[in-house]
């Protein structure tokens, strides 16, 4: 089953084919099994496989369901896979399209692109809070490293932990030990993040899913649905321009609304 689907592969936030984070888009007339989907994520062994699923063929907006699996289980949300697959479906399938509607496990996600070649996804806002219970800061700092303790402004918890650096240095330095990130309470997985001191980002941030069979993720654009709504807040302003610090790297566009984070980037075929 899984040498008849065919897969593109695509650079997602990304100026070109080295940079970014690179996903597999598969583009489906009909669902394979969820078991045929993740041996195909798995054989890829890329932090994100996307299939896509055309459900109304409307050369304006045509409409997808949208799946997402790392080589480890399916995931709700995926930004750069999502990038990538609105790439792939603007490039090859829907030029005339002025937007694309997904469907997916987090709800409909709609994407546009301008005439400068960004792709900009609409995707949910996701909240948190400080946290405060002296055993679940113990969990957290034994996650990133007791030593430093007095780097870190703040902690908080959404859908995964965002540890807050009071220097770009100790994000851009930081060493993970994956197995205690994976030990981290419940599925909680680590961002970081820390203000940019230059004046070309707002903000850097790395991200870390171990528990998902991806220790560092190049780029995450979901993950900016949680980290964007910290740094608008702080910085008093909606729109952000973020750079994730892997040995990849990539830029993200953003744009925070009352529950909804606008996400922009780039994409370049692999």
């Amino acid at each position: 089953m899984e040498e008849k689907i065919k897969c593109y592969f695509v650079n997602s936030f990304a100026e070109d084919g080295l940079l970014g984070n690179p996903a597999a888009v598969a583009v489906v007339d009909s669902w394979p099994s969820d078991d045929c989907m993740q041996r195909i994520a798995l054989k890829n062994n890329l932090s994100e496989t996307a299939f896509c699923l055309c459900l109304n063929k409307d050369e304006i907006t045509p409409v997808f369901q949208i799946r997402w699996f790392t080589p480890g289980c399916e995931v709700p949300l995926c930004g750069h896979a999502t990038l990538a697959s609105s790439y792939i479906l603007f490039t090859h399938f829907f030029p005339k399209a002025q937007a694309l509607h997904f469907k997916s496990m987090s709800g409909d996600l709609m994407v546009t692109r301008d005439d400068k070649g960004v792709i900009n996804m609409d995707f949910p806002l996701y909240e948190t809070e400080r946290v405060e219970d002296e055993k679940e800061i113990k969990a957290v700092l034994e996650a990133v490293g007791k030593e430093k303790e007095g780097k870190i402004s703040e902690i908080r918890r959404g859908i995964d932990y965002v540890v807050i650096f009071k220097e770009e240095e100790d994000v851009l330095l930081f060493n993970p030990d994956f197995e205690k990130i994976k030990r981290l309470p419940k599925d909680y997985n680590l961002l970081i993040t820390a203000k940019s001191k230059g004046g070309k980002y707002d903000f850097l941030s790395r991200c870390f899913f171990p528990k998902e069979a991806i220790n560092e993720d190049p780029v995450t654009g979901s993950a900016h649905c949680t980290i964007a709504p910290i740094w608008a807040e702080r910085l008093k302003k909606k729109n952000l321009t973020a750079y994730q610090c892997s040995n990849r790297g990539g830029v993200l566009h953003l744009k925070v609304f009352s529950d909804r984070v606008l996400i922009g980037g780039r994409a370049v075929a692999q």
